[in-house]
């Protein structure tokens, strides 16, 4: 692994694709959980449940042997400094070494009876969900090396799908224990949420689709139907639906990305997914539906997101502020004003991000950037 920035290779978007897959056919999560262990060079790879009522719950793992999975769930979590994620940021990828250090965890009961066996040397942890009686987490071991910078620059780009399909995933499958049930939780998802049949007929959206469609911007409902403002980005829409309706061999099973934005000049991001396999075509049934189109504002809402992609993709502090000026005013002239610099300083840098971050447009960097925001309804 290099230390330069992050790129989108093909391994890695396909990845990403098999993730949001998951949200609709949850038996698909130990072969997705297997290909990002192989992607990342790492021995096992699990999402973990600790509930104040039922306890310790592995809802998926692969990589792990059955009968020190099953001791670990007896007795050893107990000891496991990891169990410490609970007290950490959702989204950030932590080491054992956050907790404990090497020296200490190599003379402790956990490491010479459970992981020393197994020959496990680190861990990168990750908390998913985190409420009053309840967490959830995922985490990856290796045996092959530490968690360093190198290793989270690889992880850090997955990690925001992982969290989003986790989330869609409770709305779909509310007893599927990967995180902990939460009763309101379709309403509590900040993306809106339409599901659709093969005219872009809206058969079901949540109050995050309802409050979107109010506004009647750049999406409306036309006697039921989902339309947006722009022509092109429509014609794609009633395609793309159009062609769920004929299953895996016209739509296929990929997102389709779909680039907004709104009058004020607001930036989002719709992601249309077919609803043509699996669970995912159980879910579309139950809703007379063969698509499902979920639309997140593209904008960073925390400081731990926008320290997160400048770590990623290694910018400096002035090209982080242009990256995300051009995202939120959508040109480089208002990006200039609003930054009180020149509009020469602004496309320096922007070519820098676009160099880094291995994108050609602004839109690219308006889907870029809506991969990071929390899926979470303020």
């Amino acid at each position: 692994m290099t230390d330069g920035p992050i790129n989108a290779n093909p391994r890695m978007l396909s990845l990403i694709g098999d993730i949001y897959d998951t949200t609709f056919d949850q038996a698909l999560w130990n072969d997705t959980l297997k290909r990002l262990t192989d992607y990342a060079g790492a021995q096992s790879c699990g999402l973990v449940t600790q509930s104040a009522t039922e306890g310790l719950l592995v809802s998926h793992n692969v990589g792990c042997d059955p009968q020190y999975l099953q001791t670990y769930v007896d007795q050893y979590w107990q000891f496991d400094p990891t169990q410490a994620i609970r007290l950490c940021d959702v989204g950030r990828i932590h080491r054992t070494e956050d907790w404990i250090s090497f020296e200490d965890i190599r003379t402790s009961l956990f490491y010479q009876e459970w992981a020393r066996p197994q020959r496990l040397v680190d861990a990168a942890v990750v908390l998913l969900d985190n409420t009053a009686d309840s967490f959830s987490y995922f985490c990856l071991t290796k045996s092959n090396g530490l968690v360093d910078d190198a290793f989270r620059r690889m992880l850090g780009p997955i990690v925001p799908h992982l969290l989003r399909a986790v989330m869609i995933g409770q709305i779909l499958h509310p007893g599927s224990g990967i995180a902990s049930p939460v009763e309101t939780i379709l309403d509590e998802l900040k993306a809106a949420m339409f599901l659709l049949d093969g005219t872009a007929t809206i058969t079901h959206s949540n109050e995050s689709g309802r409050d979107l469609l109010e506004q009647k911007d750049f999406l409306r409902a036309d006697h039921g139907r989902l339309t947006a403002l722009d022509p092109h980005l429509n014609r794609i829409l009633r395609d793309a639906t159009a062609a769920s309706m004929l299953g895996d061999g016209a739509a296929g099973s990929e997102s389709i990305a779909l680039p907004f934005v709104a009058h004020d000049g607001e930036r989002f991001v719709g992601r249309l997914l077919p609803l043509t396999s699996g669970r995912r075509r159980e879910t579309g049934i139950a809703y007379d539906a063969t698509a499902v189109l979920f639309v997140t504002k593209a904008a960073f809402e925390s400081t731990a997101a926008s320290d997160l992609i400048r770590k990623i993709f290694r910018l400096t502090p002035s090209e982080t502020r242009v990256m995300l000026a051009i995202v939120e005013y959508g040109s480089i002239p208002e990006a200039s004003r609003h930054l009180d610099v020149a509009e020469s300083t602004v496309k320096t840098h922007l070519s820098q991000v676009f160099i880094k971050t291995s994108t050609h447009r602004q839109a690219d960097l308006v889907k870029l950037i809506a991969a990071f925001s929390s899926p979470a309804r303020n």
